[in-house]
């Protein structure tokens, strides 16, 4: 644990973007960001879901809008990376709330969902929360995860499609597909037994 604290230190001057810049091939940035922008991820998975039991759903999704806001984040277009960010999250959780409306066949408006943001400052115990979330998240993935797993998530995170990670693992869609089931009940199941 000091030396992920050590590591993300060196992170603490930068700004967002440029945080995002060097996110794409550095995985200690990454998880700087990553670490930024738990708090807001939480708040949204919070008004997004309808229980408890599809939270961690939320999160999860929020946490591969993030990710996939890293990898497609350019400068060049002259847009603060915590509104792009914040775009790519909330448009991440609205389409999955809406694939579970369609399951389910409850009629609700996206629309209608409230537009909060993050506005609590941080503090010493919110951030030490976030990075002790962040750096048990690495661990169930590395340590619970199969490599098929582990592979189809990282892909997912970084915003392919079941049809792409399907190609570039050799398997079906449907593999992809349980293969992430499976990932996405090790990493609850995870967090619920260090609770």
């Amino acid at each position: 644990m000091l030396d992920l604290d050590l590591k993300l230190n060196e992170f603490c001057g930068k700004t967002d973007e440029e945080l995002a810049m060097l996110a794409k091939s550095n995985r200690s940035a990454a998880d700087a960001l990553v670490l930024r922008y738990l708090r807001l991820i939480f708040i949204k998975a919070e008004i997004f879901s309808s229980h408890n039991s599809d939270c961690d759903d939320f999160h999860q999704e929020g946490l591969m809008g993030l990710l996939n806001a890293v990898s497609s984040y350019d400068p060049e277009r002259a847009v603060k990376f915590s509104t792009y960010a914040e775009v790519c999250i909330v448009n991440r959780m609205r389409s999955y709330a809406a694939k579970i409306n369609a399951k389910s066949c409850k009629v609700i408006s996206i629309d209608e969902l409230p537009e909060e943001t993050a506005s609590q400052e941080e503090n010493p115990e919110s951030i030490y929360i976030n990075k002790e979330f962040f750096s048990e998240l690495r661990n169930i993935v590395e340590e619970q995860l199969s490599e098929l797993e582990r592979q189809a998530f990282e892909l997912v995170i970084q915003g392919a499609t079941y049809g792409e990670i399907a190609v570039n693992l050799d398997i079906s869609e449907k593999s992809v597909a349980n293969a992430l089931q499976r990932a996405r009940r090790k990493i609850r199941c995870g967090f619920s037994k260090n609770l």
